[in-house]
């Protein structure tokens, strides 16, 4: 997971105004269930500040629909719900084999049932990379 937020049609609001603080993550289960779906990949230090950051910066605009422990519980949720790495390879789209972004794109809609935004990077003329996927 990248971050959870909300899209009003394309729209990405972010840092907006908050309610109430952020909360500290105490609980060691859902710390555990965290570290394993939505892990801070750029740091050895645990994720905590990954998570207040994230909270902070697109969280707090779901606070109208979801509170802070529903914002968690609905990014792990989602996680399990839609395995966009179990999908792919059971789609036969596995890392170092080159696809097209259709089959890409019906792989993950059959689960979905939307058309997942796609970001590639390198030379559209070459093979591309995907690191990043949202749904």
């Amino acid at each position: 997971i990248h971050g959870v937020w909300p899209d009003k049609q394309r729209i990405m609001p972010i840092n907006c105004p908050a309610k109430e603080s952020y909360k500290s993550i105490t609980d060691s289960k859902k710390i555990k269930l965290l570290e394993q779906h939505w892990p801070d990949l750029t740091s050895n230090q645990g994720s905590a500040e990954f998570w207040r950051y994230q909270y902070k910066k697109h969280g707090t605009c779901s606070v109208d629909l979801y509170n802070q422990e529903q914002y968690f519980d609905l990014a792990i949720e989602l996680k399990e719900k839609f395995d966009l790495l179990k999908t792919l390879k059971n789609h036969g789209i596995t890392p170092s084999k080159t696809n097209t972004v259709i089959d890409v794109e019906k792989a993950i809609k059959a689960v979905t049932k939307e058309v997942p935004n796609l970001n590639c990077i390198g030379d559209s003329s070459q093979t591309m990379e995907l690191p990043e996927i949202g749904i």
